[in-house]
């Protein structure tokens, strides 16, 4: 395959691991591939995974039914199934990523570190909660069934920190940064993210935007500074998992959450986040947002900025005519 140089918004990144940017495949030629059009593959990724989960499904169906048992976990199975095989068609077969750069082996300590930061987020946030009075611990507990708290495990921290990573940062900011920049890619891709969780069974508009600003910047930027997958899925799963298996909060409106924790939200919703959970309160708005505010300043100050498409194409006509007039004055 051809190589494609990548035009960058203020110079070379230098990654903490040494490994090149996964930066927007843009060529100083006239035409690209088509394949590398990123709303064609925008809509390849969707086409794959509606038919790969429809087979999945299919699969599923036959082999074990549709029981009530069964209903939550072979759902999010397919979604995880569908997730990672329409990921891998579009990475290693039309992109020809081998592998692609965000899910590199020698990057996979990048899960480890997002587990801890995940953790150590969730248990902040959570802390500063119940100290304004918008939890209340009443006790220790252990799911009657504990195939129902292994299964709670799956669904929110195995299914949703893999596909939905793979989704909204892998596909989506990837592809939108490659027309938009990091900035609008970042604002799209939060609130998409934000907007997809309105679909859950206690979700309000205010839930869904405080997701959106809370880990949908947070998320977008971390993406961005690390050019990791391997640590926003760590991030996702220990966030989640923390929140509803281990302390029993209600995990982005989700309903009755049971937990190692009993953990009930009381006093004002704007603090506890309410039947939502804690995602929905203004303490895990403010601090997360805090932090992707610093990063994104850190993001900026240290070169990591992909510019929009037309502005890259601006910079290479003017670098075309500026060669061009230099050529003319030297001979």
């Amino acid at each position: 395959m051809k190589a494609y140089p990548t035009v960058l918004s203020a110079g070379p990144i230098t990654r903490f691991d040494g490994l090149a940017a996964d930066a927007p495949p843009r060529s100083l030629r006239t035409k690209i591939p088509v394949r590398f059009n990123p709303f064609l593959r925008l809509l390849l990724f969707v086409l794959l995974f509606a038919a790969s989960a429809g087979v999945f499904f299919l699969g599923f169906a036959v082999l074990i039914g549709a029981t009530s048992a069964t209903q939550m976990v072979v759902g999010a199975a397919i979604q995880l199934l569908g997730s990672v095989l329409a990921y891998a068609i579009l990475t290693l077969l039309i992109e020809s990523r081998r592998p692609p750069v965000e899910l590199a082996p020698r990057r996979a300590l990048g899960l480890a570190w997002g587990l801890l930061f995940g953790t150590l987020a969730i248990l902040v946030s959570f802390g500063v909660i119940w100290l304004l009075g918008g939890f209340r611990i009443t006790g220790a507990a252990w799911p009657a069934e504990v195939g129902d708290w292994w299964r709670m495990v799956f669904v929110v921290g195995v299914v949703a920190g893999i596909s939905e990573e793979l989704l909204f940062r892998g596909v989506f900011y990837r592809l939108a940064e490659e027309v938009l920049g990091t900035w609008l890619a970042i604002l799209l891709s939060g609130l998409g993210f934000g907007m997809m969780h309105l679909g859950n069974p206690d979700a309000t508009w205010w839930g869904a935007i405080a997701i959106g600003l809370e880990a949908g910047l947070l998320f977008g930027v971390l993406y961005a500074w690390s050019r990791s997958l391997w640590l926003l899925i760590g991030f996702h799963f220990a966030w989640n998992v923390v929140q509803g298996p281990i302390l029993g909060i209600t995990v982005s409106g989700t309903g009755t959450q049971t937990g190692l924790l009993r953990v009930l939200p009381e006093g004002n919703p704007l603090i506890s986040g309410g039947v939502f959970g804690a995602e929905a309160s203004v303490v895990t708005v403010v601090l997360l947002t805090t932090v992707a505010v610093l990063l994104a300043v850190r993001l900026a100050r240290t070169g990591g900025v992909v510019a929009p498409m037309w502005t890259r194409r601006a910079r290479q006509r003017r670098a075309i005519a500026a060669e061009s007039s230099a050529a003319a004055t030297l001979s």
